[in-house]
Parts: structure tokens; sequence; C-alpha cells
């Protein structure tokens, strides 16, 4: 366990990682980066050996640069500490046994706290004593390696970061009918609810699962109708379809065809 630690960047993550700390009563030390004299202002406090971890949340791009600034000036024994799901281990500029990523996946509003109990922390280190450090901070804490960490933000950003620009798109192509995406809310929930208990695919219901040819035609319609190939509906529309169509044993739908008339 530390005692006391520094964590740089006060952004969202940065924040609520300094609140659990916090929590946890270790002794935390807050810097901004977004302040020109940030990091200086670190570099330069006179107590700051005393602290025994440094946790880098700064945006990714400046990890290693925040980290070289301020590895000289951290006592030998000092742990370093990043958060980015897609920057490797080795941008922390520290021996092996020191370092490590704790990265959760997972998306953090500024004004809402995190539940620390059921948050997902992955951590990557050679050192096994820094996952025990992580479920401290955050129970559900779990190992992944230099291999595995890239795929699981690949699908953190699929599963996640789509998701939601999906939601988005539709949001769109409803507000042009006059038509709220809230309306959708339950549906949404319940579908995300029932996926993510596994085998995803076989939990779909609609038109795709049952083969239904007579809605998915009109379906396919509707959206040459209004060009909804000009933002891509119709397009990711033919794709999703034809996963769970594929998936049940089922013939695709044919590529999309724009509307006469159209380029």
């Amino acid at each position: 366990m530390i005692g006391a630690a520094h964590v740089i960047g006060m952004g969202r993550l940065g924040k609520h990682w300094a609140d659990r700390l916090e929590s946890l009563n270790i002794r935390v030390y807050r810097w901004s980066t977004r302040a020109s004299d940030g990091v200086k202002a670190l570099v330069d406090w006179p107590q700051s050996h005393a602290a025994e971890a440094v946790f880098l949340a700064v945006p990714d791009g400046r990890i290693q640069e925040v980290a070289q600034q301020i590895l000289p000036h951290l006592p030998p024994d000092c742990i370093m500490v990043h958060h980015a799901g897609a920057v490797r281990i080795d941008a922390l500029p520290i021996e092996e046994h020191r370092r490590a990523v704790m990265w959760p996946p997972m998306t953090f509003m500024l004004e809402t706290p995190p539940d620390w109990n059921t948050l997902p922390l992955g951590i990557e280190s050679s050192e096994p004593k820094w996952l025990d450090l992580g479920r401290l901070i955050a129970p559900k804490a779990f190992a992944l390696t230099a291999e595995t960490r890239p795929m699981l933000h690949l699908g953190a950003v699929l599963a996640g970061n789509l998701t939601a620009a999906w939601l988005g798109v539709v949001e769109s192509f409803l507000k042009q009918h006059g038509l709220p995406i809230s309306t959708l809310g339950p549906l949404v929930l319940e579908s995300v609810h029932h996926a993510m208990k596994g085998n995803a695919l076989d939990t779909v219901s609609g038109p795709a699962s049952r083969n239904d040819t007579t809605t998915l035609r009109q379906q396919i319609d509707t959206l040459q109708s209004v060009d909804a190939a000009d933002d891509g509906i119709a397009i990711l529309h033919r794709i999703l379809t034809n996963c769970i169509l594929q998936h049940h044993g089922y013939d695709t739908l044919p590529p999309f065809q724009a509307a006469p008339g159209k380029d």
C-alpha cells in the first residue's frame, strides 16, 4: 500500500482517480497540466520526494513527455503508472518493476463518480503486486498483457464509442422525422443488457433473426426513399443485418442500391 501519491492531470479520469486514492487514506497531490507551469511546479516542489507513486492521467500523446520531465526528480523507489488503453507501457522510462498501466475500460463523467466496486480495471505490469494494488482501488481489477491490452482497447472502441456514434446517427435520422430517440431508450437498454450476458447474436430479436424478408425489404426501400445512403445508415444497416442473417444460416441482403436518379 502506498501512503502518498501524485496525480498529474485533472481531467475526468484524473479527478476521480485522485478522489478514489484519498478515500483509501492515501495523501494525494493534485497537478493540472493545463497550466503552462503545471509540471514545472511539481518538479520544483520541495516535498515531491515524499510521494511513493505518480499516476499520469494526461492525454495519451503527453505521457512519455511528462514522464521524462518528472523522472529525474522522483525518489529511487517511486512507482509510475499511466492510464491509457493504447499507449505502450515502455512509454514510462523507468525500470520494469517500478511501472504499470492501470487502464479502466470505461467512460467517465466529470460530475458523476464511478462505482469503484464494479468498475473494471485492467492492470499490465511485470510485477504481480501491482494487480494487488489495483484491486485495492477497484476490486474488479484484472490482469492484462502487452498483447491483450490493445485488443481490449479496440474492443472498447467498437463496443463503446462506435455504439454511441451509431445511436447518434439514428438520433439524427429520427429527428428528421420529428421523432425523439428517447422513445427507444428502454429497447436499447434491454437489448444491451441481454447482449452483455454473452452470445449476443443469439439475443437479437427482430426481422433479421426470423428471416422476415418482407419486412427487411420494406426497410431497405424506406432507407432508399429517404436517401439514407448519404450518412451511411443504409450501408451499416446492411452490414449489421447480414451479421444476424449469417449467424442464423440465412441468405444475406444484396448490396445497397442508390435510389433512381442518384449518382
